[in-house]
C-alpha cells in the first residue's frame, strides 16, 4: 500500500490503482508514469517500479536502470530526467544495499550530476532520490561520504539551489520542492553513516556542523526540524564537539514554538537527551525549564514523549532525590495557571436546579459524581481567573508519585534504613495528603492512583514498623 503526502484531490483516481506484479511484467505502464508532469503520478510510477524490481531479479533491475540511465541522457524534459532520478533512488531503496550495490556507483555518479541541475524540479527530485540511496546503502556508501558533503554544502550556497533567488520561471517550482529540505535530509542521512566515525575525520566533522547551524538560522519550520534531527544525531555520534550548553537552551526555546512540527522535534531532542543524562540536562537547562515541561505537558497530555521526559528524570533520580520529588509532586498537583480560553460547555444542574460553574474542565465535569465535591473543586480553581492542570496532567503526576514509592520499596533493606526511605518517612504526611485528595477528586482515574498510593504507604510503614520494632525489642 502506498502512502501519498499532499497529493492533490483531482489526481485522486491514480491512487486507488492496484499495484499486481507479475514476474518479469508490469501491468502499469511505468514508464509513461515515470515521465508524467503531474508528480503524483510519477511517485505512483516510481514507487511501483521500485516493487517491481524487487519482485523480478537482477536481470529485470539492470535492465530497468541502465534504460533509466538512457533516458535521464536522452531526454531533456525536467519532469521525465526527476522521475527517473527518483525512480534510480525508489529501485535501490526497495531491491536492498547488497543487491543493488553492483550498481551503486553509477547511480550515486548519475544522481549527483542531477543534483547540479538548475531546474528545480530535478535537482529537488534528484536529492530526494539521493537521500533514499544513502538510507539504504548505509556502510558501502562510506567512499562517497566525502564527495557528498562537499557538494551539499556546495549546492546549500548556490543560488540555483535558493528559494529566495529563483527565476521567473520556476519559483512556483522552488516553492513547492523546497530545495534546503531535500539537502537537509541527504545531510542527516549522512552524517547516520559516517557515525561515531565523526569523533575522528576533523573536516567533515566541521563541515557538518557548520551546515546544520546554518540550517538552524533559517525561518523555514520544516528545515529547522531537519537542523534538529542532524544535532540529535550530532549528539549521540560526537557529543564531545557539540555545545551542550547552546544546545540544550536552543531546545529548550523551540519546546514553546507555536509550530507543532518545530515543537515535536524539540521534544525529541529533549528526550533523547534526558535518557543518557538527564540531572546535566536539568542542570544545563535554564530555571524555567521544569515550569515550562509541566506547561507543554499540560497543553498536550496525550504526548508519550513529554512524559517520557519525566519519567527518565524519575527513574534516573528519584532514589537519590526522593523528597525533592515529593516536594515536586506536591507542587505540580497544586500548580495554577490561567484559565485557557476556551467555549464554556452548559453547567451540570444541582438536585435543586442551581447550576454550578467554574469546573476546572469538562472531562472533570463529566466523571462528577457529588454535588459537593464539584462546587468545592469549582471554588478553589476560579478564583482569580486560575485554575488548576488538567486531570490528564494530574493523573500522569500522581502516577509518578506511585512509581517513585515503588522504587523505594524495592530497594528497601532487612536490616537498615536507606537515605530514599528515610526521606519517604520524613514527608510521609504530605504523601497522604495528596494521596487522600487524589482518592476524593470527581475523576476516576484519580481516585484509583490515590487509593493504590495509599495501599503503598501502608505497605512501606508496616515493613518500617516491623523493622523498627525488632531493633527495639
Amino acid at each position: 500500500m502506498l502512502q501519498l503526502k499532499n497529493f492533490s484531490r483531482s489526481s485522486y483516481r491514480y491512487v486507488t490503482l492496484d499495484f499486481t506484479l507479475v514476474q518479469g511484467i508490469s501491468l502499469i505502464p511505468h514508464q509513461t508514469f515515470i515521465t508524467n508532469p503531474d508528480y503524483i503520478i510519477r511517485i505512483i510510477g516510481f514507487e511501483g517500479l521500485g516493487r517491481l524490481c524487487n519482485s523480478s531479479g537482477n536481470a529485470y533491475t539492470n535492465s530497468e536502470i541502465n534504460r533509466l540511465v538512457d533516458v535521464i541522457v536522452e531526454n531533456r524534459d525536467p519532469h521525465a530526467r526527476a522521475g527517473c532520478a527518483a525512480a534510480l533512488g525508489s529501485i535501490h531503496a526497495q531491491v536492498g544495499g547488497m543487491a543493488a550495490g553492483f550498481h551503486l556507483k553509477t547511480i550515486v555518479g548519475v544522481l549527483m550530476s542531477l543534483c547540479n541541475d538548475p531546474h528545480p524540479v530535478v535537482h529537488f527530485w534528484a536529492l530526494e532520490g539521493l537521500a533514499r540511496v544513502i538510507d539504504s546503502a548505509g556502510l558501502t556508501f562510506s567512499a562517497y561520504v566525502s564527495g557528498a558533503f562537499g557538494m551539499l554544502a556546495r549546492l546549500y550556497v548556490a543560488d540555483t539551489h535558493n528559494h529566495e533567488a529563483p527565476t521567473t520561471g520556476t519559483s512556483n517550482f522552488e516553492a513547492e520542492f523546497s530545495t534546503p529540505l531535500a539537502i537537509g535530509r541527504c545531510v542527516d542521512a549522512l552524517v547516520n553513516v559516517v557515525g561515531p566515525d565523526l569523533r575522528d575525520v576533523t573536516k567533515t566533522r566541521d563541515l557538518v556542523f557548520t551546515i546544520v547551524k546554518e540550517f538552524q538560522l533559517e525561518r523555514d519550520a520544516p528545515l529547522i526540524n531537519v537542523s534538529s534531527q542532524c544535532l540529535d544525531h550530532l549528539s549521540l555520534y560526537a557529543p564531545q564537539y557539540m555545545d551542550f550548553s547552546g544546545y540544550v537552551q536552543w531546545l529548550q526555546k523551540e519546546l514553546a514554538s507555536t509550530d507543532k512540527q518545530v515543537k515535536q522535534a524539540a521534544v525529541y531532542g529533549l528526550s533523547n537527551l534526558m535518557k543518557r543524562d538527564a540531572s546535566r540536562v536539568i542542570q544545563t537547562a535554564s530555571s524555567t525549564f521544569e515550569d515550562e515541561l509541566w506547561i507543554a505537558i499540560d497543553n498536550d497530555p496525550g504526548n508519550k514523549l513529554l512524559k517520557d521526559i519525566i519519567v527518565n528524570w524519575l527513574q534516573q533520580t528519584g532514589l537519590s532525590n526522593t523528597k525533592t520529588w515529593i516536594e515536586r509532586c506536591q507542587k505540580v498537583l497544586t500548580k495554577t495557571r490561567s484559565k485557557r480560553d476556551e467555549t464554556a460547555s452548559p453547567p451540570p444542574v444541582t438536585a435543586t436546579g442551581a447550576a454550578t460553574s467554574d469546573l476546572p474542565d469538562e472531562e472533570v465535569a463529566g466523571f462528577a459524581t457529588a454535588v459537593t465535591g464539584e462546587s468545592r473543586e469549582a471554588t478553589d480553581t476560579s478564583a482569580g481567573g486560575q485554575e488548576l492542570l488538567k486531570w490528564q496532567t494530574r493523573n500522569f503526576v500522581i502516577g509518578c508519585l506511585s512509581e517513585l514509592l515503588t522504587m523505594v520499596q524495592g530497594e528497601i533493606l532487612a536490616d537498615q534504613t536507606i537515605p530514599a526511605e528515610a526521606a519517604l518517612q520524613e514527608r510521609v504526611g504530605d504523601i497522604v495528603r495528596m494521596a487522600f485528595s487524589a482518592s476524593t477528586a470527581n475523576v476516576i482515574d484519580l481516585r484509583i492512583w490515590g487509593l493504590k498510593i495509599l495501599d503503598q504507604v501502608l505497605k512501606v510503614n508496616y515493613q518500617y514498623a516491623i523493622r523498627v520494632n525488632a531493633v527495639l525489642n
